[in-house]
């Protein structure tokens, strides 16, 4: 981060099904219930298209893990 520059917190309200969601997402990835909710947030801007982030919330609300390593496909 340059210097002079820090993070802002910044509080956002869920529904209880969302915020439970997030804690078992962040608790199954071992990451902070932050850190889980800025993944996502990140993963969500970097979609260029709207049926990659459709598909992605589905996966979301379907409970499937997301996670930035590449996984090997078959050749």
């Amino acid at each position: 981060m340059p210097a002079g520059k820090r993070e802002r917190p910044v509080t956002v309200l869920v529904s209880e099904e969302l915020e439970a969601i997030l804690r078992e997402r962040s608790k199954s990835n071992h990451r902070s219930l932050t850190k889980e909710a800025v993944f996502l947030i990140e993963t969500a801007l970097a979609c260029e298209s709207e049926s990659v982030r459709q598909t992605l919330h589905l996966f979301y609300k379907a409970g499937v893990e997301v996670t930035e390593e590449a996984i090997p496909l078959p050749a």
